[in-house]
């Protein structure tokens, strides 16, 4: 399957609402995404330094999916300390995340999701309005909305 076709088939899952009325990712069905493939270090940093406010999330499959959990942390970090103005959340299949025992994950591939910060903590003040983050563990949820901050 290529990538654009597996992307979509993630995003449909992960936009699908689950038994707490909710979706994983209320956003995904009508984010404006672009994807990004075989992507390295440097090409991610352009990415997250010059992201272009046109997309929602830039969606990179780096061209090494080998790289290990810490590695790819230590590149979202990374990612996230090279722009102020974008705020990258890495999606690593062998580091499942998981909301009201939903995997929120794509499966297979190692992601970086890079997207505008300021938008990107709007959406979350707004969720914080429903009960949508009352699903969350507390664990879970301190890993993503302290990232990139």
């Amino acid at each position: 399957m290529d990538l654009e076709a597996y992307t979509k088939e993630w995003l449909l899952r992960i936009s699908k609402v689950q038994k707490n009325k909710h979706s994983i990712c209320p956003f995904a069905k009508k984010a404006k995404y672009l994807i990004c493939e075989e992507e390295d270090k440097l090409s991610m940093e352009n990415k997250a330094i010059n992201f272009d406010v046109a997309y929602d999330i830039y969606i990179c499959f780096p061209s090494n999916q080998s790289m290990s959990v810490d590695e790819a942390k230590s590149l979202e970090k990374h990612l996230n300390t090279v722009s102020k103005d974008t705020i990258t959340l890495l999606d690593h299949y062998k580091d499942p995340g998981f909301i009201d025992s939903v995997y929120t994950g794509n499966g297979k591939k190692i992601v970086f999701l890079i997207q505008n910060k300021e938008e990107l903590l709007k959406a979350r003040k707004s969720l914080h309005n429903t009960s949508y983050y009352d699903f969350w563990d507390k664990e879970y949820y301190k890993k993503i909305t302290e990232t990139g901050k």
